[in-house]
């Protein structure tokens, strides 16, 4: 199996398709309503145009796209090679054992993406330019528009700053800049619709709402722990793939490992059992990916726990539905 998703990208597709369909074709026939608790302004507008069914769809699709996106990412930054669609995979794993509906962390993760992308550098780019920070800030400031508890990326992308050096006043106007653009495009969109925003849903989110959740059964504590289990395997995986690689290289690995400070700073604001495996879904990827994608002397062994890992949390989804 392994092989397959380092040499044939056609089957590699047709593997991520049925899998994914399998873990969301409950949502298909008994949709669930997209849940109106944790979103911001954008969201709540969405909610209200989308049925319960139609709701599911553009999930699904939108979970496809972003699991593309992020593979597109990872690539064009030299971080992966072009024959792997393993982080697409194991992001669309992760986000299919959340909330089978259109949640604004979905929503989210698209403009999360997008800022994440124009952090990382190329070989041929040293240092972040203007567009580039404004670009990053936009995406975070937006993203927090569909789920105000992703302020929280706000921190690792300010120690991102700090990371490639920016300490020039244009560099933090520009930030500035990019994050309040989405906000003062959404004032005046409410300003001449005679409406006022809903300025608890801006940056300044609620810290009552934090929900530090221990309950669960046996089902959410066992899918939690291998999740959790997986993704510390990864992260070890991805530190040692890290070493002797070029500065570049090792800048992207540190902001990637600074969002994953902020998906676990994201987590406080949801649960702790059941893990929200949606606001893991990003680092999960890239660090399961490190996991499989080089090949080993015991490659049956690492084909073996790949397909079970796959099978578990399938497994997983259904018993949740």
């Amino acid at each position: 199996m392994l092989k397959i998703f380092r040499t044939d990208v056609y089957m590699q597709i047709v593997v991520i398709l049925i899998v994914s369909a399998i873990m969301w074709v409950g949502a298909f026939v008994n949709p669930q309503p997209m849940p109106m608790v944790g979103g911001g302004q954008l969201y709540y507008w969405l909610t209200g145009l989308l049925s319960p069914l139609w709701g599911a769809i553009i999930a699904y699709v939108l979970v496809l796209v972003e699991g593309f996106l992020l593979n597109g990412i990872l690539y064009r930054h030299k971080m992966i090679s072009q024959s792997t669609l393993l982080p697409m995979l194991f992001y669309v794993v992760a986000m299919s054992l959340g909330t089978p509906t259109l949640t604004p962390i979905v929503l989210g993760n698209l403009m999360l993406l997008l800022a994440i992308d124009q952090l990382m550098l190329t070989t041929t780019l040293l240092s972040l330019p203007l567009d580039k920070v404004f670009g990053a800030a936009g995406g975070i400031a937006l993203a927090t528009l569909f789920c105000p508890a992703m302020a929280v990326f706000f921190i690792p992308l300010i120690t991102s700053m700090f990371n490639y050096s920016l300490y020039s006043w244009r560099d933090w106007t520009m930030l500035l800049l990019g994050i309040m653009a989405p906000y003062l495009i959404m004032e005046t969109i409410f300003f001449v619709g005679d409406q006022m925003f809903y300025r608890n849903y801006l940056i300044l989110y609620s810290f009552s709402d934090i929900h530090l959740n221990a309950d669960g059964g046996w089902l959410e504590w066992m899918g939690s722990g291998l999740f959790l289990l997986t993704f510390v395997l990864g992260f070890g995986a991805a530190a040692v793939n890290s070493q002797n690689r070029n500065i570049n290289f090792k800048k992207n690995i540190s902001t990637l490992l600074l969002f994953t400070l902020g998906s676990i700073a994201y987590m406080l604001y949801t649960s702790i059992i059941p893990v929200p495996t949606e606001a893991f879904a990003l680092p999960f990827a890239c660090c399961c990916t490190s996991l499989f994608i080089e090949p080993r002397r015991k490659e049956f062994g690492a084909n073996l726990m790949f397909v079970l890992l796959i099978v578990l949390f399938v497994i997983w989804r259904i018993l949740s539905n």
